[in-house]
């Protein structure tokens, strides 16, 4: 009598359980629906969405003066009240710009839709060009936002182009090589004469990225070494060495600051490059970041505001400061400014 019981009481409370959970299975669906379109529907003021925009727009370097506000009369609510042009340079990618808008923003904060149509004006040659991007933000089911894209040729972002020569690759670990080797951006490493530095260069080449050799009196390795107690028979051939083994250098650099030019060797080693054509650069002719009592963003700043719009600036840089600047050389490339492959421009560079 018991069993049956005690039976009869289990099959009653998996009912129970049963039922409580269809019951669940039915309301909380139409709970986190209505949470869902609770978020999506939160309402954002028309002027903090302005101030949103202006920020990512201007943060492309655009000009106040291709910024044209239309004006809108409506005092009534919060509904649509800013209404722009923007004359776009024709290197930004328009695209480019709305995505950032709206990454500006929380995940539904604000709604955006763009349309493109085709300019009457504009007869760009670039048929892609020839047409206005327009723009429009919600929030809380109301416009409050639109804006205008137009390219316009006569627009130029002034900005220079800058090129990074990295040291200290050697003496990274496994790990930070790797990230360096494989990273997208383009930079040219400077690497001490060694069989070690032979094994670095195959990795570096095999990612496209391209290398340059400095010498001076810390080189170990017995078939570069240029020590000042060698003759100038066993110079050549250090110097043969270099030369025979690092062929595809983009360049040979010397410290002129250091005591490796002082010695009296120095002349030979140098009539050494000079007469096979080779070019032999003093690494002080290009900017140094870590300037005396400046921190590295501050040196890259004044670097950057200082670069013509037609030259490149190459900078001589450590792979600590490069990692750190990644962000600063993100926000200026926006700008407008070129993160190039200085390879070119070493090849290319005065002796």
């Amino acid at each position: 009598m018991n069993a049956f019981f005690d039976r009869k009481k289990i099959v009653t409370v998996l009912f129970a359980i049963a039922f409580l959970l269809l019951i669940l299975n039915v309301i909380v669906p139409t709970v986190f629906k209505f949470s869902r379109n609770k978020i999506v529907l939160k309402e954002i003021y028309s002027e903090e969405i302005n101030s949103k925009f202006l920020s990512a727009v201007q943060g492309f370097g655009l000009k106040d003066d291709w910024i044209k506000t239309k004006k809108i009369n409506n005092n009534d609510d919060d509904s649509l009240k800013y209404y722009y042009t923007i004359n776009v340079p024709v290197d930004l990618p328009i695209a480019l710009i709305i995505t950032d808008i709206n990454n500006s923003f929380s995940r539904g904060d604000v709604d955006y839709s763009s349309k493109e149509t085709r300019s009457k004006e504009s007869k760009l040659k670039d048929s892609r060009l020839n047409r206005i991007t327009t723009l429009t933000l919600r929030s809380g089911g109301f416009e409050k936002l639109k804006a205008e894209f137009v390219y316009n040729p006569a627009n130029q972002r002034t900005t220079g182009s800058i090129g990074f020569l990295v040291f200290g690759f050697s003496t990274l670990d496994t790990i930070r090589q790797y990230e360096l080797i494989n990273s997208p951006e383009n930079f040219l490493a400077i690497l001490m004469p060694s069989k070690d530095a032979l094994e670095k260069i195959k990795k570096l080449k095999a990612r496209d990225k391209d290398y340059g050799i400095l010498l001076s009196d810390d080189i170990s390795d017995l078939d570069y070494k240029l020590s000042q107690k060698y003759s100038s028979e066993r110079l050549t051939l250090s110097v043969r060495s270099v030369l025979g083994d690092f062929p595809k250098a983009a360049a040979f650099f010397y410290d002129s600051k250091s005591s490796f030019v002082s010695h009296s060797v120095f002349p030979l080693i140098k009539k050494e490059f000079d007469k096979r054509n080779v070019r032999f650069l003093d690494i002080n002719k290009f900017a140094l970041l870590e300037e005396a009592g400046a921190s590295s963003d501050i040196s890259f700043e004044r670097i950057l505001n200082k670069a013509d719009e037609n030259k490149t600036e190459l900078i001589y840089i450590s792979d600590e400061s490069y990692y750190k600047l990644k962000p600063e050389i993100f926000k200026y490339r926006k700008t407008g400014y070129k993160f190039i492959n200085p390879y070119t421009a070493v090849t290319s560079f005065p002796r």
